[in-house]
């Protein structure tokens, strides 16, 4: 039963990232939108797609989902997104997409010790050893842009920043495993464009782009995320985010496949070095982490 429960989990989670690689497609289709309005129509797609999510499975529950929701659960998973999404944006317009995306694969190793000190799973080496091979695919792949630039300390703290948040936040649904997280991940969707929207940084769009990031924030964020809440339930901190890391070798094939873009060599090579540690995470993985 831990088998199947397993396996299911790390399907989820595979889905998720599926999902999430999508997110260069949607960038190329959106030319010249304002970073911070990106987010927030993006977010908001993400608050109200959750939200008929959660009325269409919870029906007459929903009410009593919201009622016994933990606030330390919403506050962190919540914030921890909002946080991460914002710094995201900032570290965007500081650094490279390269440069950003390669800081963002260090999160195996803030969830490694997140998942150690919070919840007191023992992460085996062999675990470490397959972020620090995703960790330098990324790398690669980044290199290979020939754009991975920052610029100071500040591009280099906050693109750490993008990184820890997502990890707090894989930690915290493992954390809560227990509990129902949709209330948690709709409130940071809908926090995001309300935060962005009352700081007066809110562009008006055509209506066409406005409904592809609200349809971007339903299948790039609000899919993703239901997913991943559900597989954290039987998956490790840890080999959660680095099958996520798959992102960086799905997302320039998705963009090579709709809009033509043809990948660099680096993306292969750097995609090599990923899928083998989301293989060693995956190999017999009920042997290498114990609760």
């Amino acid at each position: 039963m831990q088998t199947t429960s397993s396996a299911k989990g790390l399907l989820l989670v595979a889905g998720a990232t599926l999902f999430w690689s999508l997110s260069g497609v949607f960038v190329r289709w959106l030319p010249g939108v304002q970073p911070w309005t990106f987010n927030a129509y993006r977010g908001l797609g993400m608050g109200v797609a959750i939200l008929v999510w959660t009325l269409w499975h919870y029906r007459g529950e929903t009410i009593a989902l919201f009622r016994r929701s933990e606030p330390t659960a919403i506050l962190i998973s919540a914030g921890a997104f909002a946080l991460g999404s914002s710094l995201y944006i900032v570290a965007m317009n500081l650094s490279s997409v390269a440069a950003v995306s390669c800081l963002g694969a260090t999160s195996g190793l803030f969830a490694g010790v997140l998942a150690r000190v919070w919840l007191g799973e023992k992460t085996q080496p062999v675990f470490y050893v397959a972020v620090l091979l995703a960790l330098g695919g990324a790398t690669v792949i980044a290199l290979g842009e020939g754009e991975a630039s920052i610029n100071g300390y500040w591009g280099t703290l906050i693109g750490l920043g993008v990184a820890f948040c997502f990890a707090l936040q894989s930690v915290s649904l493992r954390r809560y495993k227990a509990l129902d997280m949709e209330p948690a991940m709709l409130l940071g969707g809908l926090g995001v464009f309300g935060l962005v929207a009352a700081s007066g940084l809110l562009v008006a769009l055509p209506l066409q782009s406005v409904a592809l990031l609200l349809l971007m924030g339903a299948v790039q964020l609000a899919l993703p995320l239901v997913l991943y809440m559900r597989g954290a339930r039987s998956v490790g901190a840890v080999q959660m985010v680095v099958i996520t890391m798959a992102d960086a070798v799905l997302n320039p094939l998705w963009v090579w496949l709709v809009h033509g873009e043809i990948p660099v060599v680096g993306v292969y090579w750097g995609g090599a070095l990923i899928l083998l540690g989301i293989g060693l995470t995956t190999w017999n993985g009920r042997k290498l982490v114990s609760a």
